[in-house]
């Protein structure tokens, strides 16, 4: 992959290869994040969800990101650029226990 779509893409590509049991390109993986992470967010938490049908394990995986606005000076232009995180982390449906 020949673009840079966010900071830490890399790893990001490698976390999610280690907890994903579905076999899809770099490219798309890439455009699936990037739609998620565009959408509006209601709590101000930016994370990447991977369905727990999707993933090795069952569970759904979360992967942590964050959104920055980057000024250039030369153009006077505002721009997004998004970071991941790091360390995916798994988290289970808490079902409630019926009496």
């Amino acid at each position: 992959m020949d673009k840079t779509y966010f900071e830490g893409q890399t790893a990001f590509l490698a976390d999610y290869q280690n907890v994903a049991k579905t076999a899809m390109t770099d490219q798309q993986v890439i455009d699936e994040v990037m739609e998620q992470l565009n959408k509006p967010i209601p709590d101000k938490k930016l994370v990447y969800i991977l369905p727990g049908d999707q993933t090795i394990n069952g569970q759904a995986v979360r992967f942590p990101f964050r959104k920055e606005l980057i000024a250039q000076d030369n153009e006077a232009t505002v721009s997004n650029q998004f970071f991941y995180e790091g360390s995916p982390y798994e988290y289970g449906v808490v079902e409630d226990e019926q009496p």
